[in-house]
């Protein structure tokens, strides 16, 4: 008799062992695993672009800058803004060619009230000035929503074309 309590209080003992060691090594996965903040969208965040201050010989830039839109915005991207569309002062589409780098193995970047992020557009220099920008459309790469989101352009006059670079952690 006995014998057989012992044996149940000790298999008892093992299960919650068992059990307890299981959901300890659960909490520490989830502690390692990636973020599990969503996607941002263009409600998330908030897009605004200022002069480069130095940039590649024979090229200027700009930087878009990307901050939480509200003090509660938890979310993430990864890689370089797409269809990208600048427009003059009427709100018409000026028809200027851009590209995306490979957004393939961009890094994850968080966006919420204490992380913020940015990327270069790159634009060749050229002799003749080009069309005068007043803001600029662009898709969040990480956008589930779908929607552009519009920026006021610094003012500088685009050339031949942009290249919009890969959105890192500040």
């Amino acid at each position: 008799m006995i014998a057989n309590t012992l044996r149940r209080t000790l298999a008892a003992a093992a299960v919650l062992a068992t059990v307890g060691g299981a959901a300890a090594l659960s909490a520490t996965a989830a502690n390692a695993a990636p973020s599990d903040a969503p996607l941002c969208t263009d409600a998330d965040v908030t897009v605004t672009a200022t002069p480069a201050p130095d940039h590649a010989s024979g090229h200027h830039a700009d930087i878009l800058h990307y901050t939480a839109a509200t003090p509660t915005t938890h979310c993430t991207v990864s890689g370089a803004p797409y269809d990208t569309v600048f427009y003059d002062g009427g709100g018409a589409p000026l028809g200027v060619p851009s590209n995306s780098a490979d957004s393939q193995n961009a890094p994850q970047v968080t966006i919420d009230a204490t992380h913020t992020a940015s990327s270069y557009v790159v634009i060749p220099n050229d002799a003749e000035p080009g069309p005068t920008v007043a803001s600029l459309g662009l898709h969040l790469p990480s956008d589930a929503s779908r929607t552009a989101i519009g920026v006021a352009w610094p003012g500088q006059d685009l050339t031949t074309s942009a290249h919009f670079e890969v959105i890192t952690q500040d």
